[in-house]
């Protein structure tokens, strides 16, 4: 087991990948959970914007998992994150940490 750390991150690289595969885990029951939901005609109807809720979260945290697998220069790594709105937060956040 290496503990370098995962460039950038100020975490362990092993860390950042275990959290990376743990995202991506909850991102599948999350997915899973929404199909469910979604499956039902009368569900989907009453709870569309929840469903889509759950789709964005889903979306965020697969991003967040490719940051965290990332060997890139952190700025790469934010521009890389295809939810504008995501990656408008890490950009404030990264500016504000700084």
């Amino acid at each position: 087991m290496t503990t370098e750390s995962a460039p950038g991150l100020g975490i362990g690289q092993d860390l950042a990948q275990a959290l990376a595969e743990e995202l991506v885990e909850l991102t599948r029951s999350l997915a899973e959970l929404a199909y469910d939901l979604g499956s039902d005609s009368d569900t989907l109807r009453r709870h569309m914007e929840s469903i889509q809720s759950i789709d964005r979260i889903t979306q965020a945290q697969l991003a967040i998992a490719d940051i965290l697998r990332s060997s890139a220069p952190i700025a790469e790594r934010i521009d890389g994150v295809t939810l504008e709105k995501l990656a408008h937060r890490l950009r404030e956040r990264m500016a504000r940490a700084a």
